[in-house]
């Protein structure tokens, strides 16, 4: 997520996937029928989200169904992608509980959709099979939420990019009957004062679960730094990266190499991959990586050995359209 003014998208859908199409990248449009896309005698690369002002931001994929979704930043749309048809499909209607921006977002392994509200200061839950509301969460006012990891436990964590604070909603609490009504968003660490974030005003953003469960690593936007935080004691500390910056709109981490996706670093169609040491403590930018389909992306997931990455084009006045999610597999990302 950004500032408001990404947002204002004002224009009228090109021939973007008449042009994709001619190159030879296979595109699946959303007004495309299934049969149509499965036909095709490749996966899809590319999917067009409709909409001239649809501002694609966050990305989740299922992890037991071939799908992903994505959600509007304009809107609150929520959208779903077929990984093998590639259909497009409105999921959830922007607006609907409250829902006029969707950010960060992740599925867990109960099928539950959480998506990070930005400036609205809500968190919802969404029962992915159904679409029914289960849980809101609100953190009150002030607040911009902006990216969501889930632990090997079920806790959930959720950054803010205008206060120094994270979030966490317990398995236990995700578990509890359904109820919609908004509830407290808890606090599980505020770093308020702290020396690492202090005399910044500008945040959180990507965030993700190390491996071992030990630690979160979030990217700070202001200090333009990849942090650590203990789970355990919510001890915060710099990663040291040896003096190189890293923006982090989106963050992925696979065993000890971190995917950290900025539309500012390098070319600004970048994925920064970090080699990290074996107590996170540090680490060393290996690459400043892109690739031709990437397009001022904001984050990305996994999809075997490949990335599903959203181009929101931050900052763009005129964005190439149609918006797209793109799957690049990792051995090209150079």
């Amino acid at each position: 997520m950004r500032s408001s003014r990404a947002f204002a998208r004002a224009a009228a859908v090109t021939a973007a996937v008449a042009s994709l199409a001619a190159s030879g990248v296979p595109v699946a449009s959303a007004a495309e029928p299934p049969s149509a896309a499965a036909a095709s005698a490749h996966r899809p690369q590319v999917w067009a989200i409709p909409g001239a002002q649809a501002a694609p931001e966050g990305i989740a994929r299922d992890p037991y169904r071939p799908y992903f979704y994505t959600g509007s930043a304009a809107d609150g749309t929520v959208y779903r992608g077929d990984l093998r048809s590639g259909a497009v499909e409105v999921f959830l209607p922007g607006g609907a509980d409250g829902r006029t921006g969707a950010l960060g977002m992740k599925v867990d392994a109960r099928g539950r959709l959480i998506i990070a509200g930005g400036f609205t200061g809500l968190v919802w839950v969404y029962d992915t099979r159904s679409g029914t509301l289960l849980h809101t969460f609100s953190s009150g006012t002030g607040s911009l939420l902006n990216d969501v990891a889930v632990a090997a436990n079920g806790d959930v964590y959720v950054t803010d990019t205008l206060q120094p604070k994270i979030y966490r909603i317990t398995a236990d609490r995700l578990a509890a009957p359904a109820a919609p009504a908004a509830a407290p968003l808890p606090v599980f660490a505020d770093f308020t004062g702290s020396p690492v974030v202090d005399g910044t005003n500008v945040h959180f953003n990507g965030i993700v679960v190390t491996p071992d469960q030990r630690y979160l690593i979030a990217a700070h936007m202001d200090s333009r730094a990849l942090l650590r935080i203990d789970r355990r004691t919510s001890e915060i500390r710099r990663i040291d990266l040896g003096g190189a910056d890293v923006n982090g709109d989106g963050l992925l981490i696979r065993g000890r190499t971190l995917y950290a996706v900025s539309s500012i670093d390098g070319t600004r169609d970048t994925v920064n991959i970090v080699h990290l040491g074996g107590s996170y403590a540090a680490g060393m930018v290996e690459r400043r990586a892109t690739h031709a389909l990437l397009d001022r992306p904001s984050t990305a997931a996994f999809d075997g050995d490949a990335i599903l990455a959203v181009n929101f084009q931050w900052d763009v006045a005129s964005p190439n359209l149609p918006y797209t999610v793109v799957r690049v597999p990792l051995s090209q990302l150079t």
